[in-house]
C-alpha cells in the first residue's frame, strides 16, 4: 500500500511538472498578443480577421480587443495551471526568517504541517468556491464587456482547475515526505525531483 501511494504521488508530481512546463510556453503567447495588439492599434485595424461563422471564444471575427483579452487569458492559464510548478521546485515566496537555519527534519515537518493545515484547506476551499463563480459566468453567457472574447467561463474555469491541481500536488508532496524512502530526513530537499 505504501509503495502504491508513493507511486501515485510521483505520478501526480510528474503530470503537474509537465503541465507547468507546457504552460510556461504561454509567455510567448503573451508577448505575441501584446505585439499584435500594439501594431494593430497603431494601424487602426480594429477587425483583423473575419471568418463569417461563430467559433467558441472568438465569435465570427478577431478584433484588437480579442487580442488584448488573450493577453490576460494566457497569463491566467500560466498562473493558475502552471503555478504549482513554482511550489514543486520550492520557488514560491517564503517570508520565514527562521526556516533557512533549521535542520532538514524540521524543514520537512514545517512544510508538511503547513501543507496539511494551511495550504490544502485553502486550495480545497478556493476550488469549491470558484466552481460557483465559473458556473455563474457560464449560465449568464458572460463575455467581454468591451467587445473582446466571448465565453468568459472558459478562462474562469482555470481557477477551480488550478486549485484542484495545487491540492493534488500538495497531497502528493505530503505523501512523499511521510512515506517515500527517497525523501528520508537526511536527504530531504524541498526541490527534490526524484521520480
Amino acid at each position: 500500500m505504501k509503495q502504491l501511494l508513493v507511486s501515485i504521488a510521483r505520478l501526480i508530481e510528474r503530470i503537474a511538472r509537465r503541465l507547468g512546463e507546457l504552460t510556461s510556453w504561454l509567455a510567448l503567447g503573451v508577448l505575441a498578443s501584446v505585439l499584435v495588439a500594439v501594431v494593430a492599434s497603431a494601424l487602426r485595424a480594429n477587425i483583423m480577421l473575419e471568418w463569417g461563422t461563430d467559433i467558441p471564444l472568438f465569435g465570427d471575427n478577431l478584433t484588437v480587443n480579442d487580442v488584448i483579452d488573450l493577453e490576460w487569458h494566457f497569463f491566467a492559464i500560466m498562473v493558475m495551471i502552471g503555478g504549482t510548478y513554482a511550489y514543486m521546485d520550492d520557488k514560491h515566496v517564503r517570508s520565514d526568517l527562521i526556516y533557512g537555519g533549521l535542520s532538514d527534519t524540521k524543514k520537512k515537518w514545517i512544510d508538511t504541517l503547513g501543507d496539511v493545515f494551511l495550504m490544502m484547506p485553502f486550495a480545497a476551499i478556493m476550488c469549491w468556491l470558484s466552481i460557483g463563480f465559473m458556473m455563474r459566468s457560464y449560465n449568464s453567457a458572460e463575455g467581454s464587456d468591451y467587445g473582446g472574447l466571448l465565453d468568459r467561463f472558459l478562462i474562469k474555469s482555470t481557477i477551480p482547475i488550478g486549485f484542484a491541481i495545487l491540492f493534488l500536488v500538495l497531497l502528493a508532496r505530503v505523501i512523499r515526505r511521510l512515506l517515500d524512502d527517497d525523501l528520508a530526513p537526511s536527504t530531504y530537499s524541498p526541490t527534490d525531483e526524484s521520480t
